[in-house]
């Protein structure tokens, strides 16, 4: 049995304010650290500023769902909505990737066009942390694999988060909503660059997740969003 407590908005306003806060900080404050003390591949520094800011996401899930009263792990599982996907919940996990890749490529097409015939610069796809980071050269390409694990904790971590744990307790018809405008919030320090082009899976993951009910869907679409482009980049096929 699942056992669930009601997620005001402030409440969930106040999670997400303190994520964004702690991710501010992390950028200000451990991010320079690691650049100031340690000589590594620029990727390592936002790795393992990743593994701080996600890992933390993930176990503060657990454990208010722990705290609710669900103790194993189906309970967990269950209490942050995580199920098996049916057919329906395929086709909304495709469709749902599909539109992100087309309403993104839309956005950047539309930046373009500004940029040539106005002379509005193009918008920045890359976070200004990141900035520093160059395509993988030979023994470097297996920093993937202390990559993976964060990549892991990034996807699952946010997603039975804002969506297991804060989104799944909240009511109201316009809740999604919501949470698209908070998860934007966390999207900040990125830049707002970032925020507009991630505006498709802003606004549809949650609007997804509020038509199907299941963190699983979400996990899905945002990793095959971020992921493999990560992976491209990374290796140098594509800028």
């Amino acid at each position: 049995m699942k056992y669930k407590q009601k997620m005001t908005f402030l409440r969930a306003a106040t999670i997400f304010g303190v994520a964004t806060g702690y991710f501010f900080l992390l950028l200000f404050a451990l991010l320079p650290f690691l650049k100031s003390n340690f000589l590594l591949n620029p990727s390592l520094y936002w790795f393992f500023t990743g593994y701080f800011l996600f890992v933390p996401l993930f176990l503060y899930s657990v454990i208010m769902v722990r705290h609710e009263g669900n103790k194993s792990i189906k309970a967990l599982i269950q209490a942050l909505n995580i199920k098996k996907l049916s057919y329906k919940d395929w086709r909304y996990a495709i469709i749902g990737t599909i539109l992100i890749f087309l309403f993104t490529g839309f956005i950047f097409g539309c930046s373009f066009l500004l940029n040539k015939y106005f002379g509005i610069r193009v918008l920045n796809t890359t976070p200004w942390f990141m900035e520093e980071m160059r395509p993988f050269q030979g023994i470097e390409k297996l920093l993937l694999l202390v990559w993976f694990p964060m990549f892991f904790f990034n996807i699952v971590g946010e997603e039975i988060l804002w969506r297991g744990y804060i989104q799944n307790r909240m009511e109201g018809k316009y809740t999604w909503l919501l949470c698209s405008f908070l998860w934007s919030v966390f999207h900040i320090p990125f830049g707002f660059d970032i925020i507009i082009m991630a505006l498709p899976a802003l606004l549809i993951i949650p609007y997804i997740f509020y038509k199907r009910n299941n963190t699983l869907i979400a996990i899905i679409i945002h990793g095959v969003y971020n992921g493999p482009l990560f992976i491209l980049i990374a290796l140098g096929l594509i800028k």
